[in-house]
């Protein structure tokens, strides 16, 4: 039987979201609180690093790939590219380790941040040109190594986190060596980079400066958990996040499908984009409801299953990340009117706004009410961003309020 794309790209995000939800919460159960915390800052660290990198190498590549004559020479030079950034991310972190004293950093996580960030580069590089099978057995192939390389670390019974990034960095050698016979990205032809170079660079500025701005509009009350708060806070609060995933992939299917959707319908009339986008997040509400409510009702039970007894005293973040994701579900269709209208520059206003507010206010928040504060300014600096985009579309004749509220 065959199996269309559409369904090989859903059960390969599966498999990608799902196994680092898995492993998430088997490293939360084996790490004691502290530990997972600095495990948790050193993955927000890389996610930090794949903004920008991705602003720069991955981004161009997904939108110019399919209108280039020389495939195989563009994959290459963009290869390339994403390597020389991995190298310049272990210099920097070589460095940072002799300058700082500091438990999230240490040699231990080289490998593994390398290995983090070529994977990602490889499977939206698979995505890209629409090899689906390939990122399928590029996906499921680092999932088994991963699991395989958690699973010999329990086994060996030693806890220390910095032995777990020597384990999971050394398991994405097999998914790299497999990646590098798809892909075969060895084609150099000078001219042909340095022109593609200059793509990158010009496309790259604007970017790069948006992935930033919302990387840090969205993770500054996160990271300053960690800075403020020490490392348990950060790790209860990272696993809290973890168990929102299965919200968060929902988000991206959503946003993935009904962005083209509702770009197309613009073309028709703002009513019939509106009346669209308000129809499916109605619907997609149903699907949302049910996991809200059950992290409201039972956040205690959720916690310690996922991360065991030392978390039950955290649950009040799980509740409190349950009512972000309210204002995050109100977001979306916002947000995705903002994008599909083409206000880039409004988009990236409104993150410039929330980051504004979360360096004013951060601090206060965090230093008179801890984590609660941190829970506070994430909800606060969404709010803004619903305040801010509902302006712009309201100015712009888009009523989405009404077409999202109407039955």
């Amino acid at each position: 039987m065959q199996i269309s794309k559409k369904h090989l790209i859903l059960f390969d995000q599966a498999v990608f979201s799902g196994s680092s939800f898995l492993l998430t919460i088997i490293v939360a159960r084996t790490l004691d609180v502290g530990s997972f915390g600095i495990y948790s800052g050193v993955i927000l660290g890389l996610y930090l690093v794949l903004s920008a990198v991705g602003a720069l190498v991955s981004q161009p590549f997904q939108v110019h790939i399919l209108s280039q004559k020389n495939k195989s020479v563009y994959l290459s030079f963009a290869f390339w590219a994403q390597v020389t950034f991995g190298i310049l991310l272990v210099i920097g972190l070589i460095l940072a380790n002799f300058i700082f004293d500091s438990p999230y950093l240490s040699f231990a996580i080289l490998p593994f941040a390398f290995g983090f960030i070529l994977h990602d580069f490889f499977r939206k590089a698979l995505l890209a040109l629409d090899r689906i099978k390939q990122t399928v057995i590029l996906d499921v192939v680092a999932a088994f190594a991963q699991f395989f390389a958690i699973l010999t670390f329990i086994f060996l019974g030693n806890a220390a986190v910095e032995k777990l990034f020597w384990f999971v960095g050394a398991a994405y050698f097999f998914p790299f060596i497999l990646a590098i016979w798809f892909t075969k990205p060895l084609q150099f032809e000078s001219v042909l980079w340095l022109t593609h170079a200059k793509v990158h660079v010009k496309d790259g500025k604007w970017l790069l400066s948006t992935a930033l701005v919302q990387w840090w509009s969205g993770n500054i009350f996160v990271v300053a958990s960690g800075v403020y708060l020490g490392a348990k806070a950060l790790g209860a609060l990272r696993l809290a996040q973890s168990l929102f995933g299965v919200l968060n992939v929902l988000l991206q299917t959503f946003e993935n499908y009904v962005l083209p959707q509702t770009a197309g319908k613009i073309n028709q009339s703002m009513e019939a984009a509106s009346d669209y986008l308000g129809g499916v997040s109605r619907k997609a509400g149903l699907l949302f409801a049910p996991v809200i409510a059950a992290v409201l009702l039972f956040p205690e039970t959720i916690f310690t299953l996922a991360g065991g007894e030392e978390y039950r005293s955290f649950a009040f973040v799980l509740r409190g990340l349950a009512v972000l994701y309210i204002f995050i579900y109100i977001s979306q269709p916002i947000r995705i009117a903002i994008r599909a209208l083409i206000l880039n520059k409004f988009f990236f206003y409104g993150y410039l706004i929330s980051l504004a507010f979360a360096l004013l206010f951060g601090r206060y928040l965090l230093s008179n009410y801890e984590l609660t504060g941190a829970i506070i300014g994430l909800i606060g600096s969404q709010f803004l961003l619903i305040v801010f985009w509902q302006i712009i579309l309201h100015r712009r004749k888009f009523k989405l309020w009404k077409s999202f509220i109407s039955f």
